[in-house]
């Protein structure tokens, strides 16, 4: 296995905590597994486009000048602090020698890899990639596989179907990272149950031990422990969780992504700065994690961290939230889904440690034995 190498077709470069650190943890998980491999150094402009500044000349509309005019208002140098953190974090990450910019320059560096694999993320989400279909490797190779790709939908056109059946059907393995991802793809590429597997994130193949080597050196979160929030859009349950727990414990609150309101109003100690290490470092010494994020939910159960994850209120809140519930359920933690006001004043302490960390290692065990077989190990 040592002389064969994988080119890791994923996300990585863009300024989202989860992207980042999944295709670093998609390495550590190959790596520690014997394997050789890397991403390929792929840099599509919707991704390179969130690593840098909004520039108010870019702006085309009014609405999105006075926006960049608030974000500057409001976060000022927070934002270019970020990037850099981002940046530097990055740099990193284990990537080809060549940086490609077109399908047909993937297309070209795949040749150079025994095994390419596509995944993690949503990678085949077509309102993230537009008419972009390189993750679906559109082109010839002998061994093509998936690991925990998602549509970040549940239901896609029948014209989509049409498009993507041919290149899916090309994959020696296939795995996704949501049932009802794995549900669709068994039914419109007419794959016996099974064939198509569903496995964890692989941001949870890597332990904490190993997240907490990656954390930072620099910033030192508050001692005592905390309640940490991550936000992908305030929301008043997120609001009253964070209150009460406040109230209850009178932890102090650190905010990864910090809302207008809250850095107008000084409420808690605000990160908007805070790159991928610093991320890292929140989780390692948060008491309370409050959520309404993906990989803000997958991070705390790997820290082992209680959280309390919300709903999104917004048009895609059906994809996104069938994936929280997705994940809490494969973890048997149903009781840390807040979805209505009213229970916030009834706040489960219950947290079965022993539970999660059992489920941990079947999930664990059972994705490793999906990658052994992939790779024909």
């Amino acid at each position: 296995m040592n002389d064969m190498k994988i080119g890791i077709l994923t996300f990585h470069r863009a300024s989202n905590y989860g992207t980042v650190l999944q295709a670093q943890a998609t390495v550590i998980a190959l790596q520690q597994m014997g394997v050789n491999a890397e991403i390929i150094d792929y840099r599509p402009e919707y991704n390179e486009k969130t690593l840098r500044v909004r520039k108010l000349s870019q702006a085309r509309t009014i609405k999105t000048a006075l926006s960049v005019l608030l974000n500057r208002f409001i976060y000022g140098k927070q934002i270019v602090k970020r990037l850099q953190n981002f940046q530097e974090y990055i740099d990193t990450l284990k990537v080809s020698r060549q940086a490609v910019y077109t399908e047909k320059d993937v297309c070209e560096i795949t040749q150079d890899y025994d095994i390419i694999l596509s995944g993690s993320d949503q990678l085949w989400n077509e309102r993230i990639t537009g008419e972009d279909m390189t993750y679906f490797f559109p082109f010839e190779h002998p061994y093509k596989i998936s690991y925990a790709s998602s549509f970040g939908v549940s239901e896609i056109s029948e014209n989509r179907k049409k498009e993507i059946e041919p290149l899916l059907s090309s994959f020696r393995y296939l795995s996704v990272r949501e049932k009802t991802a794995q549900t669709m793809l068994e039914q419109f590429l007419q794959q016996s149950k099974g064939e198509v597997a569903c496995v964890i994130d692989p941001t949870l193949l890597v332990n904490k031990r190993t997240w907490r080597d990656q954390a930072s050196n620099s910033f030192t979160p508050p001692k005592g422990g905390y309640i940490l929030t991550y936000y992908m859009i305030e929301t008043p349950i997120l609001r009253a969780i964070t209150d009460e727990l406040r109230k209850k414990t009178g932890l102090p609150v650190i905010n990864l992504k910090p809302s207008k309101r809250q850095i107008l109003l000084h409420e808690g100690l605000n990160m908007m700065w805070a790159g991928p290490r610093e991320f890292l470092s929140c989780y390692a010494g948060a008491k309370y994690v409050v959520t309404n994020s993906f990989h803000g939910t997958a991070f705390a159960i790997n820290f082992e961290v209680p959280m309390y994850v919300a709903p999104l209120p917004f048009s895609m809140a059906g994809e996104v939230n069938s994936r929280l519930i997705d994940i809490l359920n494969r973890y048997g933690l149903k009781n840390r889904w807040i979805s209505e006001l009213d229970d916030v004043k009834h706040l489960s302490n219950a947290f079965n440690l022993d539970m999660l960390r059992q489920k941990k290692e079947q999930q664990y065990e059972e994705s490793i034995q999906y990658l052994k077989t992939a790779l024909g190990m």
